[in-house]
């Protein structure tokens, strides 16, 4: 049977200590997961690592669980920010999930010129990323950042300590072999662009190119899905500049 992992929101996670389980993680333990009295669950804050509980109590509304001791220290992704223009329900659930699993440490959901959609469902994108770190035996949990318009956030003072990795689609960019080995992050942030179904627009590319700290980087001939873009840049990104190399303790 597989390991079966939930986030918490308990702070200061310790053995020995009770926590009750109610809303929907009850309901998948115990009419998903259809978990017993003495049945191990698996638990992680995103600040304190992980640990081994055991199911104490089961009650009509709520289950106890009993930290019974610490298996893992937390261990932070790679400082990789995804910058992507919004795009529909669907497809930014799967950029949601599929980015967590593939390392991302922050989410941006940025507004472009041809963004199709300006709203993000905050609470829906969240639940996602919270159950893909629970699949993906990740004990941190990515952060999830405001929106905002694309021209703010590369003028912000911050973004001149940043490395910006650009999904070129113009035709511009290099490859990744050419390109992500000669970037000495120095421990610096590293922020994934992904523009919009529609494409950056003209006065985006240069605004973009005018910034020193970018790198433009192909992801093949091919014109490709916002969410398909996430998944090439970011296994590419994480081979030569994130963590694939790192084994579970578990």
């Amino acid at each position: 049977m597989r390991k079966i992992r939930i986030f918490i929101e308990e702070k200061n996670l310790n053995e020995g200590l009770e926590i009750k389980i109610s809303g929907n993680d009850f309901e998948y333990l115990t009419k998903v997961m259809r978990q017993k009295i003495g049945d191990a669950v698996f638990v992680f804050n995103g600040a304190d690592g992980e640990f081994a509980a055991n199911i104490s109590t089961i009650e009509k509304k709520f289950i106890t669980l009993k930290i019974v001791k610490k298996i893992a220290d937390l261990r932070k992704a790679p400082n990789i920010t995804l910058a992507f223009a919004l795009v529909k329900n669907v497809r930014i659930d799967f950029i949601g999930e599929k980015a967590t699993e593939l390392g991302v440490s922050s989410f941006q959901p940025l507004i472009t010129k041809r963004t199709i959609v300006d709203k993000i469902n905050y609470d829906r994108f969240k639940l996602n990323i919270k159950e893909a770190c629970e699949q993906c035996e990740r004990n941190d949990l990515a952060q999830v950042l405001e929106v905002k318009k694309l021209e703010k956030f590369l003028s912000e003072k911050e973004a001149e300590n940043k490395i910006f990795i650009l999904c070129d689609e113009s035709g511009q960019g290099l490859k990744a072999s050419e390109l992500l080995p000669k970037i000495n992050n120095q421990n610096k942030e590293i922020v994934i662009l992904i523009g919009p179904e529609g494409g950056f627009a003209p006065e985006e590319f240069e605004k973009m190119r005018s910034l020193k700290n970018l790198y433009s980087l192909s992801l093949g001939p091919r014109i490709l899905r916002a969410d398909t873009a996430v998944i090439s840049a970011l296994t590419l990104v994480q081979e030569f500049l994130g963590d694939f190399n790192f084994k579970s303790k578990f």
